[in-house]
């Protein structure tokens, strides 16, 4: 596996090289003998990318590198419309979807690309507010997450009904199980049962505000911060938990993005979390179970300490 991560760093560092010699040649020559480091530089650089190519399919880490190149650009393209959404709030939108894999079960980019989907909305309803929206999106992101874990919903439904709200489609209300049908009339009502518990109106058509509501009504419910603790504390949660952090290792590594944080978060808490929890599951691990497990944590450190 080393020696995988070793070809998968030479790719993404070679291949940019190898396609850059036609412009070093050109700079090192005069315009006379411009062809001439044109014709170099592309047959220098394409026997290396070919070569290289060759190594990293005999390794069997071509979809690796595939998977990374495409995370990173799904990546790239997330912050482009949270930097231009969020504005100034931008880098707060960033601070949550880092921690997106422990807080919602996804990964950055999957985080970012759902805010983004309805921050337009969103801002509106708070007058542009960008570190109110940002907020709220957070606040909606969660519990969007922790409905789906506590009522058993497929998370694409909940996010449908989430985008219908930002459109004022309420037929989707009853996807969140909380005892709303899908009609305007009900959501409506929900926004009435908000307001006896908490004291604040909320206004039918404001996202901002059925939002708001939504989360008074599921803290009522008790199903909020649900997703944080099936991530420390289920086996289901913590799998969910680290793959969403390796997703975001893979994604900051194609990008070329500093990768201490997003191996800290992998090793530090989703895949501790999910070592104890395989043995709570396994209630008599044997030897074997204890030996496995402890090279997998000894691994992991080595790894982190090794990048």
């Amino acid at each position: 596996m080393a020696d995988g991560i070793e070809l998968g760093k030479a790719y993404v560092q070679i291949v940019p090289s190898a396609q850059g010699i036609k412009s070093a040649l050109t700079e090192m020559f005069d315009e006379e003998t411009e062809g001439l480091g044109e014709q170099t530089g592309q047959s220098i650089g394409q026997e290396l990318i070919g070569t290289l190519k060759k190594v990293i399919a005999a390794a069997g880490i071509g979809k690796i590198i595939s998977d990374s190149i495409n995370m990173g650009g799904a990546l790239q393209q997330s912050l482009g419309g949270v930097e231009t959404l969020f504005k100034d709030s931008a880098d707060t939108v960033k601070e949550y979807a880092a921690q997106a894999y422990r807080t919602v079960g996804l990964s950055a980019n999957d985080y970012m690309e759902q805010t983004t989907s309805f921050a337009a909305s969103l801002l509106s309803s708070v007058s542009q507010d960008t570190d109110a929206a940002a907020q709220l999106a957070n606040m909606a992101m969660v519990d969007m997450a922790d409905n789906a874990n506590k009522m058993g919903t497929d998370m694409q439904d909940i996010q449908n009904a989430y985008q219908g709200f930002a459109k004022q489609n309420y037929t989707m209300l009853d996807n969140l199980k909380l005892g709303y049908g899908g009609t305007q009339a009900e959501m409506q009502r929900l926004l009435n049962d908000a307001t006896k518990i908490s004291g604040v109106k909320y206004d039918l058509g404001n996202l901002a505000d059925m939002y708001s509501a939504i989360h008074i009504i599921q803290q009522e419910m008790d199903i909020t911060g649900t997703t944080a603790k099936e991530a420390a504390t289920t086996l289901t949660g913590s799998f969910a938990a680290m793959k969403a952090a390796a997703e975001n290792v893979m994604g900051n590594w194609s990008t070329g993005a500093d990768l201490t944080e997003p191996l800290q978060a992998l090793a530090a808490k989703p895949g501790w979390d999910l070592i104890e929890n395989v043995v709570e599951v396994k209630s008599c691990p044997t030897e074997a179970d204890e030996a496995a497990l402890r090279e997998v944590g000894a691994e992991m450190a080595r790894r982190i300490r090794a990048d």
